[in-house]
């Protein structure tokens, strides 16, 4: 099922990206359209793998396992299918001029924290299979609001980016802190799974967070830099001959 939707994912991706056929040939370069390409089709590959019935099968044995196929849906393929920029190229192919979205989907990832979520979603079927892709797509806006999909710009500003992903990952190192020192196991787990889990979603489950804000601020602080240079532009350097005159006979 996994593998089929996302076939008919990639075809509809590479059909909105086609470009019109060239009489004369041109020498293909490797550039960023082909590393956008490279980015998507990745990241659809993790999510069939991950989510295919012999590594599920594993995975649901127990909760620390879950918990890392959880960040890697949601902290590996979901940015990876974003890096791909893959909105416009739907848009162009359903001829639809959609605007900017300003949802906020930092709860996307704490989805499966809920212990009803996580019993319903414990045995194999469509409940599970539902839920898995659904925190894919949740995965998918929340990082589209800080990834650009070129020509599609972000809603947010770098500052503004760096302020939506500093608060996400405070939201979820609380929910480790909260799995990790509780006294009492929240989901009918071994105590020690729980804590194992906590440790995944704090360390591992923020490094996407952290490489994109570290991004963000350094365009931030280019941008700023910029700005300053244009409000206060460097002063010329004064000729041979002023500077003679300025320092007298002796140079000073």
């Amino acid at each position: 099922m996994v593998a089929a939707l996302s076939t008919v994912v990639l075809f509809g991706y590479v059909l909105g990206g086609r470009r019109p056929v060239s009489v004369v040939g041109k020498r293909r370069r490797w550039g960023a359209r082909q590393w956008r390409t490279t980015a998507f089709a990745s990241g659809l590959l993790i999510a069939i793998v991950g989510l295919s019935e012999p590594i599920d099968a594993v995975v649901r044995n127990a909760f620390w396992t879950r918990t890392v196929q959880l960040m890697v849906m949601v902290m590996v393929a979901a940015p990876l299918l974003v890096l791909g920029s893959p909105t416009p190229r739907f848009q162009r192919l359903l001829n639809w001029k959609g605007c900017a979205s300003g949802a906020r989907a930092g709860t996307a990832r704490s989805v499966g924290a809920f212990p009803g979520v996580y019993r319903t979603t414990a045995g194999p079927g469509w409940p599970r299979l539902l839920s898995q892709l659904t925190l894919v797509v949740l995965g998918f806006v929340f990082w589209s609001q800080v990834i650009a999909q070129p020509p599609r710009a972000c809603a947010l500003s770098h500052l503004g980016r760096a302020a939506y992903l500093f608060l996400s990952s405070a939201l979820i190192r609380l929910l480790g802190l909260v799995l990790g020192f509780a006294s009492a196991s929240f989901y009918g787990v071994p105590l020690t799974d729980q804590q194992l889990a906590a440790g995944i979603v704090m360390v591992p489950g923020v490094l996407t967070d952290l490489i994109v804000l570290t991004v963000c601020l350094y365009l931030w602080l280019g941008q700023e830099s910029r700005s300053d240079q244009r409000k206060w532009p460097r002063l010329e350097a004064p000729d041979s001959l002023a500077t003679h005159r300025l320092r007298g006979p002796y140079g000073v």
